[in-house]
């Protein structure tokens, strides 16, 4: 004998389930990708983060003048200028 007509009838119903599954869970990755990856409109976007202005950088350091000026003589150097 072979398989009786309800077994190939539930292993139809658990296909199809799995079928409308898949193509719900497509659907909705799709829309969450083309939601999250969408271009930034002005006004519209949210930018994470905040600006402070605490005056870190408003006058430079000794250090950051010294690097300065030791990357100005090494550029005048390479392109043989007298420095």
């Amino acid at each position: 004998m072979g398989v009786p007509i309800y077994v190939y009838i539930i292993f139809v119903l658990i296909f199809t389930v799995m079928v409308i599954w898949m193509v719900k869970r497509v659907k909705s990755n799709r829309e969450k990708f083309i939601d999250e990856n969408k271009p930034a409109i002005a006004g519209h976007d949210v930018i994470s983060g905040f600006n402070q202005d605490d005056g870190r950088y408003d006058e430079p350091s000794l250090d950051d003048l010294e690097q300065m000026e030791k990357l100005l003589e090494d550029e005048a150097e390479s392109q043989g200028i007298e420095y």
